[in-house]
């Protein structure tokens, strides 16, 4: 039995990949409630970590402390760091990342599990798009930010717990994986500074920076037909991953 650990940051990221399972069960490891899909050879434990790069690591470590996972994967929503369309696919080759001025050493991806994603998805059809991925510790809420990364670093897609799942991976001596779904894009600002959600009490600062500039709301609209796409998405791509686990079992 192959048992991959699909790790998801936020609530609406994990339910749009339980959804591709048709049901699942639960149980808790470490504290760490995860729910599992079986199918013929293959479990797939999807895991909640929350956002950003101490959450990722200390869920995986707390979950491999007491189970053995054959692959990670780092899933979920991610910004386009170069060409593509909200709800296309991005496939990592490696991660590397950003705290400060200068980049860290990459975290390579498995490269036969990333051919067997962009195999899975090209057969259903589904945009996908393979290359480097950049993890920060902070969202990048403006469009100059952005593209200042994608010009230092370079990269296909962007997101803030990638590469602490990828390290903990390379310690663990575990297959690494990264397959996201775009959410934004590269030449887009965010309607507002999403940091402050992240924060301790910040939802209350969140919510006053709305009311402070209504305008936002138009753009958070845009944020959320845009995030439904990604889900939509995401599902679609664990059902293309299920697929082909089950009649064709894994590289």
């Amino acid at each position: 039995m192959t048992a991959i650990g699909v790790f998801v940051a936020t609530r609406w990221e994990f339910g749009a990949v339980r959804q591709a399972f048709p049901s699942t069960d639960l149980q808790v490891v470490g504290g760490v409630r995860c729910h599992i899909a079986r199918q013929a050879q293959t479990e797939w434990w999807m895991i909640p970590m929350g956002v950003g790069p101490e959450r990722a690591a200390h869920a995986a470590s707390t979950v491999l402390a007491a189970k053995r996972l054959d692959a990670l994967w780092s899933t979920g929503f991610a910004c386009a760091l170069g060409p593509a369309g909200i709800g296309d696919v991005l496939i990592g080759t490696g991660v590397t990342r950003v705290d400060g001025v200068t980049p860290g050493q990459p975290v390579a991806c498995a490269p036969r599990m990333a051919e067997w994603m962009r195999q899975a998805v090209q057969a259903k059809g589904l945009e996908a798009h393979c290359g480097g991925f950049v993890t920060v510790p902070r969202v990048l809420c403006r469009a100059e930010e952005k593209r200042e990364m994608a010009d230092r670093v370079g990269g296909i897609g962007l997101d803030m717990e990638s590469a602490a799942l990828g390290w903990v991976a390379a310690e663990q001596g575990i297959p690494f994986a990264i397959v996201r779904t775009v959410s934004d894009l590269l030449d887009e600002s965010l309607p507002l500074d999403f940091n402050l959600f992240l924060r301790p009490s910040g939802w209350a600062k969140g919510v006053a920076a709305c009311l402070a500039h209504p305008s936002s709301l138009m753009g958070l609209n845009r944020l959320r037909v845009q995030s439904r796409i990604a889900g939509q998405q995401l599902t679609a791509l664990y059902r293309a991953c299920a697929d082909r686990a089950l009649h064709e079992g894994f590289a």
